[in-house]
């Protein structure tokens, strides 16, 4: 008996020392040796290699033929490896999916941005040696923070690993999050191989209602006959426009050679899946890398399209796109130097060769540029049409500006277009966009000092010369015939007009000045003291002065101090941009783009040519202002933070007009998962005269409840009010009939709520979706929106609905869809005509509220190798 006990014993040891069946690496073989059916066995191979690999061991339970019994026999004899068919770049792309995803849906200012953050989460950068340039350019990380590692490396000391970069000196808790997927620290995580992104995009949805009202305008013949042909929306059958349409394709080996292409269009112009549009494509082939002679130098080679990006924007930034309050700090960040340029941006895109050298304390930075660029041009010869023929006797063309057009038709159709409209106008157009009608070739380069860590100082410039064509703005006493069809209407030429007065003039009244280039020199600083940072750029537009002489030409100046704690930062920037700083390639901090107010701005039914609109609905230029900038961010406690929050005061240089704007954002979060924001927002314009007719006060309050649900899940609710004050209008408050008072008798307000629900469901890890439902009530008011990372206006009272869906259909293969229905009201119109007291009583033209219908749509298919 004793002897039995032995045995049964002996083996029982055996059994738990012998060695466990991996259900996930395991023969069919292997797997009928335990104690189940063949059947069984059968089942988990099959399960494994045609359903999924195990996570556990109770995953076996999905298998029907499995029950408990089953399980519990078989649990002390089998063992579950993590295992994947993903190679090491794969596993590394699952693992941050979710941050190249919030990368994906960056648009605008932040597109080209994406790719190049994408690139080094892939293929992270050793911290150990990377510049002070290098860790400031990562998402969200400070100069101080950028500081902070470069003195510790500086003191000898290496940083091994996240937990030892979280002790660094000065480092915030924030910059260290923001760094740690983006950097290794000694080892190569992933080896140098080839890397593949190719993105596919199609987005049909209808143009914005400022847009849609420029297009719409219709050009009133002389029997004032109305006629939607005569409108650029009839006469190119717009609202049958092609979709937007984009193919990016990118290649890299390692971080080192990179090259890639992208061929895009706008809504309404010809989408080509081949190259046979040329015009449209933009393609790039970089080198980065590193060489020691006389100590260690970075460089960075480029040919095609790049971006180019110093100091505080002022003197370079070439994108098309503008961002009102654009800091350089958190999330309005800037790329600093030359970097790759795959963005959707055509107007200011530089193309060409650019070369950059950093070493230790000091770098140089070169760029050419060749292209053409799309601009508005004079009819100089006053007939049907802007033609080659409206040349100067020097055989050049007069523009009055850059243009970055909603729909960039073809010169041959815009001419046919002119042609058709101006057989029944009493005037020809004067002034209308062309496409690629002016030559610009810029020279640029940078030289930049850095004789301590966080220090520098550097000197910038470019020349753009223009071989066919004169920048040219009219005299005062006639520039309004040029813009304005009516001279009823000359009335509207007001003092905010001064901002197209003082554009860039290479050609004055008197044809005294004949350059054919555009000059921008400028000088930017910075340096880190303690927590503090401090940095700046000055740059002065040659006009009539001295190239090297401060002071004596159009400058524009921004200044930043930046303090930052643990919990805690403040911010406070000046700036101060003279009216005729006319520098297309400026990118600076401003309330508001340039030409905002101006005839052009909502005024496209008195215009010459409707789709000078342009002008200001793309205009990416800071208009010229001078105030000061005051934000900070503060978190209190666990349970109350003081999000970004912000005081603008400043001074409208057009008109004078002095404007002051507060948002404040309270978040508090009793537990975790769920939190509460109310945010507020105020504005007045001209608050130091309430008679002036342009005053205006603006109040905003929200409130925002977010729950954070299971599986990272999100629901959020949104409901927000907003009242607009006004001044007297005699227009709308007085009696219609004519001869009768003319006292305004009531100020005009304005009020509006709009409520908004978000929800994120997320099915699996794999396939998600994103559902937003809103309603707004108008009154006037203006309402926007955030859907999926896009901005949308509403009109005067609708709701609407959006999906977005994002599955990963294949390991390298991820899809996004959405889809949007938007139902509104347009205004409640009455037009008037009681000018003319001999007018019959029917004098009155009501337009009732319009219901609209807007139906868009995304598609999006990505492919990462």
């Amino acid at each position: 008996m004793k002897r039995l006990l032995f045995i049964l014993m002996i083996s029982c040891f055996a059994g738990l020392w012998a060695e466990k069946i991996d259900l996930n690496t395991a023969f069919l073989k292997d797997l009928e040796s335990l104690p189940i059916t063949k059947e069984q066995a059968k089942d988990i191979y099959e399960y494994r290699q045609y359903i999924s690999f195990f996570d556990t061991i109770y995953d076996l339970r999905e298998i029907p033929s499995i029950d408990q019994a089953t399980l519990l026999a078989i649990k002390p004899l089998v063992t579950v490896t993590k295992t994947t068919d993903l190679d090491e770049s794969e596993q590394r792309r699952e693992e941050i999916y979710y941050l190249i995803e919030r990368l994906g849906s960056n648009e605008g200012s932040q597109e080209g941005f994406s790719d190049i953050w994408e690139d080094y989460l892939m293929t992270p950068q050793n911290l150990n040696e990377m510049s002070y340039t290098d860790i400031l350019n990562m998402p969200n990380v400070s100069s101080i923070d950028a500081a902070a590692v470069m003195y510790r490396r500086a003191a000898g000391d290496t940083i091994t690993d996240y937990r030892s970069l979280r002790s660094t000196t000065g480092l915030s808790h924030y910059g260290a999050t923001n760094l740690r997927y983006y950097v290794y620290y000694l080892d190569q995580p992933t080896s140098q191989k080839v890397f593949m992104n190719y993105q596919f995009k199609l987005e049909d949805k209808s143009y914005d209602d400022d847009t849609k009202e420029m297009y719409r305008e219709i050009f009133r013949n002389k029997d004032d006959k109305q006629d939607i042909t005569h409108s650029y929306y009839g006469y190119f059958n717009m609202v049958d426009s092609e979709p937007a349409f984009t193919q990016k394709f990118r290649i890299r080996y390692g971080n080192n050679y990179k090259a890639g292409f992208i061929n895009s269009n706008q809504r309404g112009e010809k989408a080509t899946l081949d190259f046979s549009n040329i015009d449209n494509l933009k393609a790039y082939g970089s080198y980065e890398g590193r060489f020691d002679l006389l100590g260690t130098n970075m460089i960075k080679a480029f040919v095609g399209n790049y971006r180019v990006t110093f100091g505080e924007g002022l003197v370079m930034e070439n994108t098309d796109y503008y961002n009102s309050r654009k800091t350089g700090q958190g999330f309005s960040k800037r790329i600093l130097g030359i970097s790759p340029d795959l963005s959707r941006s055509q107007e200011y895109a530089l193309k060409g060769f650019a070369l950059s050298l950093e070493r230790k304390y000091t770098g140089f930075s070169f760029w050419f540029s060749n292209d053409k660029k799309d601009a508005i041009v004079y009819n100089l010869n006053k007939d049907d049409v802007i033609d080659s023929r409206d040349k100067d006797a020097n055989g050049k063309y007069h523009v009055l500006s850059y243009v970055t057009s909603t729909t960039s038709f073809e010169n041959d159709d815009m001419e046919k277009a002119e042609k058709y409209f101006n057989q029944a106008l009493t005037s020809d157009i004067m002034l209308s966009p062309r496409k690629d009608v002016l030559d610009e070739k810029i020279i640029g380069g940078r030289w930049e000092i850095s004789p301590m860590i966080g220090t520098h100082i550097g000197f910038s410039g470019y020349q753009a010369i223009y071989d066919n064509a004169y920048f040219v703005v009219y005299e005062p006493d006639s520039i309004a015939a040029f813009f304005i069809r009516d001279a009823s209407n000359y009335n509207k030429w007001t003092m905010q007009n001064s901002e197209i007065q003082n554009l860039y003039k290479s050609l004055d009244y008197n044809n005294n000045i004949a350059k054919d280039y555009r000059q921008v020199l400028g000088m930017d600083w910075g340096t880190v003291v303690g927590n503090t940072s401090f940095q700046g750029e000055y740059a002065e537009l040659s006009v009539d002065g001295k190239d090297l002489k401060i002071g004596d030409d159009p400058s524009a100046l921004v200044t930043t101090a930046y303090t930052q704690f643990e919990n805690f930062y403040f911010m406070t920037l000046y700036r101060d941009y003279d009216l005729d700083f006319d520098n297309p390639y400026s990118r600076s901090f401003s309330e508001h783009e340039k030409l905002d107010d101006t005839i052009i701005d909502k005024n496209a039914y008195c215009l010459t040519n409707p789709i000078l609109g342009d002008l200001f609905i793309n205009s990416a230029q800071a208009e010229a202002e001078k105030g000061f900038y005051f934000e900070t961010r503060f978190r209190i406690n666990n349970y109350f933070t003081l999000n970004r929050t912000y005081l603008d005061i400043w001074k409208r240089k057009s008109d004078g007009r002095n404007s002051i704007r507060f948002q404040g954002d309270l978040e508090y979060r009793p537990i975790y998962d769920f939190s509460f924001r109310l945010k507020y927002k105020n504005q007045t314009n001209r608050y130091d005269d309430f008679d002036d007719r342009g005053v205006s006060k603006t109040s905003e309050v929200s409130g925002i409840a977010t729950s954070y649900l299971s599986n990272r899940d999100r629901l959020q609710i949104e409901y927000r009010y907003t009242k607009v004050w006004g001044p007297p209008y005699p227009y709308l408050t007085n009696n219609p009939e004519p001869g009768l008072d003319t006292i305004a008798e009531s100020m005009t307000t304005m009020v509006g709520d709009f409520l908004r629900i978000d929800f994120t469901h997320n099915l699996n890890d794999k396939l998600r979706f994103r559902t937003g439902l809103g309603f707004w009530n108008g009154h006037g008011v203006s309402h926007w929106d955030f859907e999926d990372m896009e901005i949308d206006f509403m009109g005067e009272q609708g709701l609407k609905y959006w999906v977005v869906l994002q599955d990963k259909i294949a390991n390298n293969l991820y899809l996004s869809m959405k889809l949007r229905a938007k139902y509104y009201k347009t205004d409640e119109l009455v037009m008037r005509n009681w000018s003319n007291a001999s007018l019959p009583d029917n004098v009155e033209d009501y337009y009732k509220n319009v219901n609209k219908d807007d139906y868009g749509f995304r598609l999006q298919l990505e492919w990462r190798y």
